[in-house]
């Protein structure tokens, strides 16, 4: 019914498309990190881009249903900005557009990648956080941590989202998971810097050790949707193996430390805030490591679907416990050095780093231009300087 009732205002909105051009931004709402960078990214295109000649643009967004929001809060900060009716109203526009294709509105194309650098080139369209409440802050004090000082948020990927669903993780999405104890002695490395780390996340079962220092957020009794975003936009930096809060912090332009890169089709090649430690991709017959421009030779370098390594007769390493202190270290004194990354200019790079994103930028080609603009993500410099003989060799 709501759909027929629609009918008139796409035909309407066709009689006026000369004057004014209206198009459908759907989110996809129930994953944290595309609901924070979906209309960011977006809303950065959209003003690099800017059109001068032609109709006016008018964008009608959607945030999915309540039931459906991975964060209602951040769907919250994002309703103060967008146009956004209520979701029954745009589904009703979708609908009365397919049973009427010739009326259907615009559909955006909405990424968490791109393209155009948006986020290194724009100002930051997430509309800021109110502060946090003195009950808030009292109830991290509770657990040794304070909000109002400098703190390092790390973000692990792990099976806890199949074991709340009652589900058994495949094989191929696993292979994107880390292991905690892998990351312990980097923490601890920060806190003798005299900095907090914070875990956040969903619940899991792997849980941080009591360490001086050290809280694990996702594991305790004070999560919140709220808080969640805060902790996200209010960080130092995040090392993350790639999930959910790290995006958050990306929309805040908060510089990310991403270990164990497995698939460059799906990494934030895009944004100088994102650095990166790659995986060791090894050949299984001859137990060689593969370099860059291997691995940019065959399909895995838009590879989607993690299953697709599996496929391919390789091994996958990841960093140790000690590889990832040095990476982290490393990482660290580059950042005390220049606190202002993106917005003091560019970020420094070493000649490694730039043959790197032009052995990328090359590989893809159009394609990726198309989806992320310029490839200027580094890796780690400390992870260059260590494998650069093998990693960029010419095979």
């Amino acid at each position: 019914m709501a759909a027929l009732l629609a009918v008139p205002v796409l035909a309407m909105a066709w009689c006026l498309r000369c004057i004014v051009k209206f198009r459908i931004c759907v989110v996809g709402a129930h994953r944290f990190g595309h609901l924070a960078l979906e209309p960011e990214m977006w809303l950065s295109n959209r003003a690099l881009n800017s059109r001068k000649h032609g109709p006016v643009e008018v964008d009608i967004w959607s945030l999915g249903s309540r039931r459906i929001r991975s964060n209602s809060y951040l769907a919250e900060l994002w309703s103060r900005r967008l146009r956004r009716p209520p979701s029954w109203i745009v589904g009703a526009l979708v609908q009365a557009g397919e049973m009427l294709p010739p009326l259907a509105l615009e559909r955006a194309d909405l990424s968490i990648f791109g393209p155009n650098n948006g986020l290194d080139r724009s100002p930051r369209f997430l509309p800021d956080a109110e502060q946090w409440s003195a009950k808030e802050v009292g109830e991290l004090r509770d657990f040794n941590f304070d909000p109002l000082r400098p703190f390092v948020a790390l973000v692990i990927r792990d099976s806890a989202h199949y074991v709340a669903r009652g589900e058994a993780e495949h094989e191929s999405t696993a292979i994107l998971n880390g292991e905690l104890e892998r990351y312990l002695s980097a923490c601890q490395f920060l806190v003798d810097r005299g900095l907090q780390v914070i875990r956040l996340g969903g619940p899991s079962l792997q849980r941080v050790p009591q360490l001086p220092g050290i809280f694990d957020y996702a594991n305790s009794s004070i999560r919140s949707h709220r808080s969640d975003v805060l902790l996200a936009l209010g960080c130092q930096f995040v090392i993350s193996n790639q999930t959910g809060p790290d995006a958050v912090a990306l929309a805040g332009r908060r510089p990310v430390l991403y270990i164990d890169v497995l698939r460059l089709s799906q990494f934030f090649l895009g944004t100088q805030l994102a650095t990166w430690v790659p995986v060791t991709i090894k050949d299984l017959a001859s137990g060689r490591p593969w370099s860059l421009r291997k691995l940019c030779s065959t399909e895995l370098l838009q590879a989607k679907d993690p299953q697709v390594f599996l496929d391919w007769d390789v091994e996958v390493s990841k960093a140790s416990e000690h590889e990832i202190l040095s990476y982290v270290s490393g990482y660290h004194d580059e950042f005390t050095v220049s606190s202002s990354r993106i917005q003091g200019g560019a970020k420094r790079k070493s000649q490694l780093q730039s043959q790197a994103c032009e052995v990328i930028g090359d590989a893809m080609g159009e394609w990726g231009s198309r989806r992320f603009g310029n490839i200027v993500a580094l890796p780690s410099n400390t992870w260059i300087q260590a494998n650069s003989s093998w990693w960029l060799a010419n095979d």
